[in-house]
């Protein structure tokens, strides 16, 4: 694997004045990363103080709060940080993909949150029981606001992991493909068992994942891209 891997990386003969270079262009795109944050966390900011719409549904009632599922939720963070990193290093053409994915359905998520401010205020006040898995939870509440939620951006981001997975050479086999598959929908589900998205919040990120992918991983798009 070790050497499969030295074969792939796309950087043996990198040189930073190289990078304007048409074959390291596509690293221009993780200019994206910080532009996106920087908008997010700022719009964020005046969320909270300007005000926002409570999102809630009668089923968000009927879901009980199970802090197990804090663990697929813990685990998207490196998820899709893992594909950004490893594209970029051994699979550029999915690594284009990828980011044409997460710019197309963090942008319109963006808009939706400067246009529609959401939030939701269905964190326990008490917790049934008192374990790991609710401190990690604690924990991840103190770091991710509960505001522009809808839609989400959990859902959207962890399925573009899964369809870079089934463009990717290493990660298409049956049983990687499985299991990104299994974590993205363990998240799409957890955020609610979590309480930190509503049923509603889910949903409204399933047109955003359809327009990513037909996008950037469309088998039309693959064949205009050759």
């Amino acid at each position: 694997m070790l050497e499969g891997l030295k074969k792939d990386w796309a950087y043996k003969d990198f040189h930073f004045r190289d990078i304007r270079k048409p074959e390291y262009r596509h690293l221009f795109l993780m200019l994206f990363w910080p532009v996106y944050l920087f908008i997010f966390f700022l719009t964020e900011r005046v969320t909270i103080t300007g005000g926002y719409t409570m999102v809630h549904c009668a089923l968000d009632d009927k879901i009980p709060f199970c802090e197990y599922f804090i663990i697929p939720y813990a685990i998207w963070y490196p998820f899709w940080i893992f594909m950004v990193l490893y594209t970029v290093g051994f699979e550029v053409p999915v690594f284009k993909r990828l980011m044409r994915y997460f710019m197309v359905t963090l942008t319109i998520s963006l808009i939706i949150y400067i246009i529609w401010p959401t939030g939701q205020d269905m964190w326990p006040k008490q917790f049934p029981r008192d374990n790991f898995f609710v401190w990690l939870t604690k924990l991840i509440y103190s770091l991710d606001r509960p505001t522009d939620v809808c839609p989400s951006e959990h859902v959207s981001t962890a399925f573009g992991v899964v369809f870079a997975a089934a463009a990717s050479k290493r990660f298409s086999g049956k049983v990687a493909l499985t299991l990104c598959w299994l974590e993205a929908i363990l998240v799409a589900v957890g955020v609610t068992f979590v309480k930190q998205h509503s049923v509603i919040d889910v949903v409204a990120a399933i047109p955003v994942i359809l327009i990513g992918y037909f996008t950037s991983f469309h088998k039309w798009k693959r064949d205009a891209g050759t």
